[in-house]
């Protein structure tokens, strides 16, 4: 884990276990002479664009209730969120939580318990995708803290014009047929690379990566689980890739791979849905009708990748407004399907699917119907168990995978490795979690 990340995880933790800010109302809404209330939402990029092509239903449903944004990278704002916590000042009456962190926040009484009236948010319950809607809330259940806005369909997004031009299939069916062994992806690699050239993927680590793309890192018990079918299968196939120079060997978000992705030199990569937008936006604009999405690659199960939840400080001074705010935004399908017509954030709220929107065609990918394809992966998504520690394994996974492959290592020296990385890496926050098990009166020696 990067150092800065690690800082804003034991920070957040230090939120979780104090459980301070349920008393202040220090944030910074406003109330008007004429009974007109201001709040804030804080949250990072997508954020005020998604939010304010949605402000209109808004305003007509709540006209004294204004909106202002503070809006700022991710990390900067997690680790303001989680400062404004455990000073109990400062924090905004509506926050973002990036799903990797919402463990670290869902025993925090610095947040407003949403179970509670005049909230009631169980009431939406079986409205939302059970996988996210589960993540929010406190290890005893009596809590939850957040509502999940979006969900991320883990996707292999591939270009078909390069997939064509090696004679191979190129629509998403027949890719997603074929890629559904290791097999295959190997066959594919092989077909589209040219070593030094053109390369299948940034990283081919990210296809193992994606074994876990739902964070389901341990199991009730706190026992780490890193076995996954197919997984021996997997790291072989990506330790093949490595070898024959097939991988770019770079991050997925880096500079290299996005001008790879845009000039055709980097051909695939796995991702969420939420990728779409960056292709359309800012990766590869000019890339209409090259691209397709199809199922992940060798067998590995529908997943979430990603997605947000939307919380309320305990020491807002307007949490009904700021509720309301939120029961609009990702409780009404008109609110969420304006908004992912925007920022392309998928919905974790499931009513929103009913809208004829989900079987149009996209023309940026060829005319594929990509949000049907979504929604049939989150049909067969199931729930997870989540913990404080999921971010510090993930992270475990790109260097200690990587550093193997270097190596030569087996898949078994891998796997072997990367359980005794993750283990000396969460030791602190596993301690931490057992300790909100042990407050809640829920953990045997």
């Amino acid at each position: 884990m990067m150092k800065k990340e690690r800082i804003l995880v034991l920070g957040m933790a230090a939120v979780l276990l104090t459980g301070c800010g349920s008393k202040g109302n220090t944030s910074d809404s406003k109330e008007g002479e004429n009974g007109e209330v201001t709040i804030t939402v804080a949250g990072f990029p997508s954020a005020e664009e998604a939010f304010e092509s949605a402000i209109e239903g808004f305003h007509e449903k709540y006209p004294n209730i204004q909106v202002e944004y503070n809006i700022t990278d991710t990390t900067s704002h997690h680790q303001a969120l989680s400062t404004a916590l455990a000073s109990n000042t400062g924090a905004a009456d509506v926050a973002m939580v990036e799903g990797g962190y919402i463990a670290q926040y869902s025993n925090s009484t610095a947040l407003t318990n949403l179970l509670e009236e005049p909230y009631d948010a169980e009431q939406y319950k079986d409205d939302f995708v059970e996988l996210k809607w589960n993540q929010a809330y406190s290890v005893d259940g009596k809590r939850m803290v957040g509502l999940p806005w979006d969900v991320g369909p883990a996707t292999y997004f591939y270009r078909r014009d390069v997939f064509k031009e090696c004679g191979l299939p190129s629509e998403p069916e027949e890719v997603t047929e074929l890629m559904s062994t290791w097999e295959g992806v190997l066959e594919v690699a092989e077909a589209v690379s040219i070593p030094g050239e053109r390369w299948l993927v940034p990283d081919a680590v990210d296809f193992y990566r994606m074994m876990f793309a739902n964070r389901d890192y341990y199991n009730e018990d706190l026992t780490l689980r890193l076995d996954r079918d197919g997984d021996t299968e997997c790291l072989e196939a990506i330790k093949k890739i490595r070898e024959n120079g097939w991988d770019m060997n770079v991050n997925a978000f880096s500079s290299e791979a996005n001008a790879g992705f845009a000039s055709g030199t980097c051909v695939s990569v796995p991702l969420a849905s939420w990728f779409g937008a960056a292709l359309k936006t800012s990766v590869d604009p000019e890339g209409e009708g090259k691209w397709a999405a199809a199922s992940l690659p060798g067998g590995i199960k529908s997943s979430n990748c990603g997605g947000s939840y939307l919380v309320i400080p305990e020491q807002s001074e307007h949490k009904e407004e700021a509720w309301k705010f939120i029961e609009y935004m990702l409780c009404t399908a008109e609110a969420q399907n304006t908004i992912m017509e925007a920022v392309d954030y998928f919905p974790a709220y499931t009513p929103a699917y009913e809208d004829p929107l989900y079987e149009e065609e996209d023309p940026y990918f060829g005319g594929q119907k990509t949000r049907s394809l979504w929604v049939d992966q989150i049909e067969k998504m199931e729930p997870v168990y989540s913990t404080m520690m999921d971010v510090t394994a993930e992270e475990c996974i790109t260097s200690t995978i990587n550093g193997c492959l270097e190596q030569g290592d087996s898949p078994e020296q891998m796997k072997k490795q990367l359980a005794k990385d993750i283990e000396k890496a969460a030791a602190e926050l596993k301690e931490q979690w057992i300790q909100i098990y042990k407050d809640a009166g829920m953990w045997e020696e």
